[in-house]
């Protein structure tokens, strides 16, 4: 099952997909669509105007978010446990 958020409008596609076996991320000012897998995903961040952002190397990816829109929080929650089980961290509930 894949997660997504979508931000885009009429002449911007702007997206981040969580499916089983990695992330895809489209933001048309940077060009086409990109696959990540999760292992690769080195830092995720939520920054105070609900903009999530994750990092690859040396590259940051971001996108809007709505915290009260469940979908949103369903995609973020499932891109944060992805990436942790694929580090080998435990889903640690706090």
């Amino acid at each position: 099952m894949a997660f997504k958020i979508s931000a885009g409008n009429l002449v911007t596609n702007h997206y981040l997909i969580v499916e089983s076996d990695g992330v895809k991320f489209a933001e048309t000012s940077i060009g086409g669509a990109r696959w990540f897998r999760f292992s690769q995903i080195d830092c995720i961040l939520m920054s105070a105007d609900s903009r999530l952002s994750f990092q690859v190397g040396n590259e940051v990816f971001s996108i809007p978010t709505d915290p009260a829109n469940a979908k949103h929080q369903e995609v973020i929650a499932a891109l944060v446990h992805q990436v942790k089980q694929a580090n080998g961290h435990e889903d640690e509930s706090t």
